[in-house]
């Protein structure tokens, strides 16, 4: 992973001294993830805005471009329609605030904001793919309503006498966004693109939920909102019958993903007598 940065890095300094077009520019559109809570693409969708910085380079066919990006994940249980899901009962929300490289590679040589017809280069398909850093805090609402945020809690009992082996997760992530798109010159200037992407994390606690239940009933007497917020089951069915102790909470052998589509819609810096269109 630390060589793969190193590579993108020096990459990314190298097209800069190249770019000669810079664009700045902004992105609308909607966010879902895949895991323990949800399991179904385009389901529990939420917002996901952010702004885009990007460098166009000579050959009309790479770009580089750096985005701040905030992302809303959420998921629950009870709209999963799957029975073991509603018993559980757990939901999440997840703001995440996504930053990094990104480069676009056009199928076809394309001129940002160029729109005469008579020169081409008016749209072309394009594939993604960058090195991002991510920011993540899940919480969920308790029964009073108040959102209170989990990995203090340590609601599987990471961290703690109740599972010493599982370390606390990080809420400072990698993320590896790759997909795919279609930009077009939407007028002088001004470009548009629409794109699907997809988020390989390196976490499974996107939800907050990833292993066992720890022993509930000992957990309550040391820190009873944790105990509270990790076994949420309408029906308790675990090896002591007062609590879910002792059953799978979620899937550890499955990271979470997102996956965010949208439009960028992006102006370009140049000037018409200065910086002609090749």
């Amino acid at each position: 992973m630390k060589k793969s940065i190193t590579l993108l890095l020096i990459l990314t300094f190298c097209f800069v001294c190249q770019s000669q077009v810079k664009e700045y520019g902004i992105f609308a559109g909607g966010v879902y993830y895949i895991g323990d809570l949800n399991r179904e693409h385009f389901s529990q969708q939420q917002i996901s805005l952010g702004g885009v910085y990007k460098k166009d380079f000579p050959n009309n066919r790479v770009s580089l471009r750096y985005h701040l990006m905030y992302n809303q994940l959420k998921a629950n249980d009870f709209k999963s329609g799957i029975a073991d899901q509603i018993n559980r009962n757990l939901s999440f929300k997840n703001d995440i605030i996504e930053f990094g490289p990104i480069l676009e590679f056009d199928f076809f040589t394309f001129q940002p904001g160029q729109n005469d017809p008579e020169q081409g280069s008016f749209g072309t398909p394009y594939f993604f793919a960058g090195i991002n850093f991510m920011r993540m805090n899940p919480k969920a609402k308790t029964d009073d309503g108040e959102w209170v945020a989990l990995r203090p809690l340590a609601t599987e009992g990471q961290g703690t006498s109740f599972n010493p082996s599982q370390k606390i997760y990080s809420l400072n992530q990698i993320v590896i966004p790759f997909g795919i798109g279609i930009k077009v010159n939407f007028s002088h200037h001004t470009s548009l693109c629409f794109e699907y992407g997809i988020r390989k994390t390196f976490s499974d606690y996107l939800d907050d939920v990833s292993g066992l239940y720890p022993n509930i009933p000992e957990y309550r007497i040391e820190n009873l909102q944790a105990a509270q917020m990790s076994d949420r089951a309408k029906f308790k069915q675990g090896i002591n019958g007062a609590s879910s102790y002792g059953l799978q909470r979620g899937n550890s052998a499955d990271k979470d993903w997102y996956m965010v589509s949208g439009i960028v819609l992006t102006y370009e810096l140049f000037s018409d007598s200065s910086c002609p269109k090749w």
